[in-house]
């Protein structure tokens, strides 16, 4: 369920959360005096790179290492997919610049393989 409100990762903490969309990165930087964030497509000193995720819970501005951090444990043979995976979502307990969150994919109930048991002879195949 796609949603366009904007979620912080403390809010999911303890709980989980399903990647939907994952945006081209861009750059944000928070402005104090303003008091808003500054975006930009290009580079600019003093901003972040940071990738806009879509997920069941809303939408979350994610870092590069947080990106890396969902991306890693779904890689296989040079492939990573996040786009509908679960994570269940703690951190280190602090606040502020001191936090730190660990994402874990949950599995997915995989659907069974059904074998077809019906059984071909040579003539039903034409040879």
């Amino acid at each position: 369920m796609q949603t366009d409100k904007f979620t912080k990762l403390s809010e999911l903490v303890g709980g989980e959360f399903t990647v939907e969309r994952v945006d081209s990165y861009v750059w944000k930087k928070w402005d104090d005096v303003a008091k808003k964030m500054l975006t930009s497509d290009v580079y600019e000193e003093g901003f972040r790179k940071i990738y806009p995720v879509t997920t069941d819970k809303g939408k979350l501005d994610m870092g590069q290492g947080q990106i890396g951090s969902l991306l890693e444990p779904v890689f296989h043979a040079g492939k990573a997919d996040i786009i509908g995976v679960t994570y269940a979502v703690k951190s280190n307990g602090k606040s502020g610049m001191d936090i730190r969150y660990y994402f874990n994919p949950q599995k997915q109930e995989k659907k069974p393989v059904v074998a077809d048991d019906t059984s071909y002879s040579d003539q039903d195949i034409g040879w």
